[in-house]
C-alpha cells in the first residue's frame, strides 16, 4: 500500500490494523513500514518510538470505545440506557478484544481513567438519576460494571456468552444499583 503523503492518522491505521492481526505487543515499526510501503526511519518522525505508538493506538481505540458507548446512550434512559450502554460493551470486548483486554493493564490504566471511567461515572450518574449518587457511589457503580465486563471479556471474545444472559445480568445489577442506592426521602 504505497502511500504518498504519510500522517500519523495513516500511521495509526495501518497500526490498529496490525493490532487485530497480531496483538498489540506484536505491533512493530518495521511490519508498519513493510505494509505501507515504507522505510521504517520515516516513520519515527510520525510516531516517535513504538511505545509512543502503542500509546497512540490504544487512546485512538479507547476513543472509539467512548463514541460507541455515547452513541448507545442517545434516546435511552434508565434501564433500556443500561443494557444497551451493556451491550455495546460486550459487542466492543467482542470484537475488539485485541484492544480491550489491553485496557487494563499498567501502562494504560491512566488513559482508561481519563478516557473510559470518567465517562462511565458521567453516564451511570445520567441514568440513575434517580438515586442521587454521590461520587463515591458513582465510582463504585463504575468499578462494578469494569470488573464484570473484565471478568468476561474472555467470555465475549470467544462467543460463548449470549445476549440473553448478559441482559439478565445486567437487569440484576441495575436493580440491585437501585435498590442499594436509592436515598429514602425524610
Amino acid at each position: 500500500m504505497k502511500t504518498s503523503r504519510l500522517n500519523k492518522d495513516i500511521v495509526i491505521e495501518c497500526a490498529m490494523e496490525l493490532v487485530y492481526e497480531s496483538g498489540l505487543h506484536g505491533l512493530r515499526l518495521n511490519k508498519i513500514a513493510d505494509r505501507l510501503d515504507v522505510k521504517s526511519p520515516s516513520l519515527y518522525t510520525h510516531t516517535g518510538s513504538v511505545t509512543e505508538l502503542r500509546q497512540s493506538v490504544v487512546k485512538r481505540a479507547m476513543e472509539d470505545f467512548r463514541e460507541q458507548l455515547v452513541d448507545s446512550l442517545l434516546g435511552r434512559a434508565d434501564l433500556c440506557a443500561f443494557i444497551e450502554l451493556g451491550k455495546t460493551w460486550a459487542a466492543f470486548a467482542k470484537n475488539k478484544n485485541a484492544f480491550y483486554t489491553v485496557f487494563y493493564e499498567k501502562e494504560y490504566i491512566d488513559s482508561y481513567e481519563k478516557n473510559i471511567a470518567a465517562f462511565l461515572r458521567a453516564a451511570f450518574d445520567r441514568i440513575f438519576t434517580v438515586c442521587d449518587l454521590t461520587d463515591k457511589e458513582l465510582i463504585q457503580v463504575e468499578r462494578v460494571m469494569t470488573n464484570y465486563f473484565r471478568g468476561h471479556a474472555e467470555s465475549f471474545a470467544e462467543n460463548t456468552f449470549n445476549e440473553t444472559d448478559l441482559v439478565s445480568d445486567l437487569e440484576i445489577i441495575y436493580n440491585g444499583i437501585r435498590q442499594n442506592f436509592t436515598k429514602v426521602s425524610q
